[in-house]
């Protein structure tokens, strides 16, 4: 039987509760009032996007909020403020550290020469540098949030991911996996919703210097100092807690927050960000091999089936939030223009897998925390693993047969023949259902024994049924099979005799 949501006791705020929602609510405050600060500095009024072409800085002209004239366009893509280019190179070593320093005569009221790419040509432009008014910036504020052309549609996988983080820890405050998952994805839209609000306007943020510029360092570095250590403690502490963290219970989050975070300060006197990268990369790596560590004990020494369910859970959680980023991340790394040369249905395909995990990821996560129809995971594994080695082993007769059946047409007649995908095609629909109830039970036999066993415990009684005239033989087999497959604490079989 499934547990209830959450019981009136754990939907109840304590002390801990109470400190994540501040921290949240207190990190998105200071993204924004960071944000805001930036966007009020000299600038052109433009909003940038489009990192597609590996710039550091977005340069792609999108929109002008400005109340001032300005003979940008959208389209247009940004080569240099003035004398001062856009770097297309990524430097670990600080270059620019405490900002760029601005074109001389930036200020408000200054014209500054632009050069620009248009229509494949080259052109530079007077633009005039003045200063968004508050009521701009809210305009830009919601350019980020999503609120524009587009809609909050373009990014509704982060906002269902927030949504979710919200209503479970609403359910269950007092949940630890809850105050992770909230600090998560919560810090996560105060950095990308509100922390980048000055980011697209790039003539501002290029030149922000001082304590705009550490705070802005400090919110972009929100990866290795909030998100990834709260995942990583969220792996290792549900649904139960495991070694290091059973054996050093407050040590281990000092250390997961506490080093990235030192990283991200020293890095800057150090003069390089090579600490802040093997960090980075070393959390994936313990990401990883702590999804994996964690599920492969549990499913392998731990009896309790609700625990073995809320891991499974959260494995299929993490890995429908993961499943995108392994198509993205690579491009991004290592060829940014990829992206654009991606065909409308490969960007469209991109865009259904994004959508499908991005519902998945929360569902999955509440259902974990929750416990609400925590053991239907057995349901959707074992339907997985049917359903993917059954579309590989289809896949893989259908290619053999038409190629097969191609070139006995080609020796045979000289030619290729379309009757070669239609055999393969009725060959395949032929196939289907038997190859899925052997590849079913396969799977059944190597993965859930138990649930194989008393099938075939109970395909072997109807067989018996229908040899077997006597009705007390029959009932004593019956309470024998019922007891061997369900394993009841007490069967009892009531046979009712009507008088001939």
């Amino acid at each position: 039987m499934n547990a209830t949501i959450a019981t009136n006791d754990t939907r109840r705020f304590d002390r801990g509760s109470w400190l994540t929602l501040a921290f949240v609510v207190g990190f998105a405050v200071c993204c924004a009032v960071v944000s805001a600060l930036i966007m009020r500095l000299p600038s052109d009024g433009c909003v940038m996007s489009d990192y597609s072409t590996g710039a550091t800085t977005p340069q792609i002209v999108d929109a002008c909020y400005g109340d001032w004239p300005t003979p940008l366009r959208h389209g247009d893509m940004l080569l240099a403020f003035g004398p001062v280019p856009i770097s297309n190179e990524f430097d670990a070593a600080f270059p620019n550290w405490g900002g760029s320093a601005p074109p001389p005569g930036w200020g408000v009221g200054a014209t500054i020469p632009y050069t620009v790419q248009r229509d494949g040509k080259t052109l530079v432009l007077p633009v005039s540098i003045n200063q968004l008014g508050w009521g701009e910036i809210g305009r830009v504020f919601l350019y980020t949030l999503g609120v524009g052309k587009n809609g909050i549609a373009s990014g509704l996988q982060e906002y269902l991911l927030y949504l979710s983080a919200a209503v479970i820890f609403a359910l269950a405050p007092r949940n630890n996996a809850a105050r992770l998952l909230l600090i998560a994805f919560g810090s996560h839209f105060a950095v990308t919703k509100l922390g980048w609000g000055g980011g697209p306007v790039s003539s501002a943020v290029a030149f922000a210097g001082g304590a705009l510029y550490n705070g802005k360092y400090l919110i972009n570095g929100f990866w290795i100092w909030v998100f990834w250590p709260s995942l990583l403690l969220l792996v290792v502490s549900f649904p139960r807690r495991v070694w290091p963290l059973t054996r050093w219970p407050r040590a281990v989050p000092i250390l997961v927050y506490g080093v990235p975070a030192a990283v991200v300060l020293a890095s800057p006197s150090l003069g390089t960000l090579i600490g802040y990268i093997i960090v980075l990369l070393g959390q994936f790596a313990l990401l990883f091999v702590a999804l994996i560590a964690v599920t492969a004990h549990t499913f392998a020494r731990v009896p309790d089936r609700v625990v073995r369910a809320q891991t499974g859970w959260l494995l299929l959680g993490l890995g429908c939030y993961f499943v995108p980023l392994i198509f993205v991340i690579p491009f991004l790394l290592f060829d940014p223009q990829a992206m654009n040369g991606l065909t409308q249905t490969g960007r469209k395909l991109l865009d259904l897998v994004t959508i499908v995990t991005a519902l998945a990821t929360p569902i999955c996560f509440g259902i974990a925390i929750t416990r609400y129809r925590l053991f239907d995971i057995d349901i959707i594994i074992r339907r997985t693993l049917v359903y993917a080695v059954l579309t590989v082993a289809l896949g893989a007769v259908y290619l053999v047969s038409v190629v097969a059946l191609q070139a006995l047409f080609v020796w045979l007649t000289g030619q290729a023949s379309t009757l070669a995908v239609v055999a393969s095609t009725l060959a395949i629909a032929a196939l289907f259902q038997p190859l899925r109830q052997r590849v079913q039970a396969l799977i059944d036999r190597r993965f859930f024994r138990k649930k194989y066993d008393a099938r075939l415990v109970l395909a072997q009684f109807a067989v018996r049924a229908q040899q077997e005239a006597d009705l007390d033989t029959l009932a004593a087999d019956l309470l024998e099979t019922v007891d061997e497959t369900l394993k009841p604490a007490d069967v009892r079989l009531w046979i009712v005799r009507r008088a001939s």
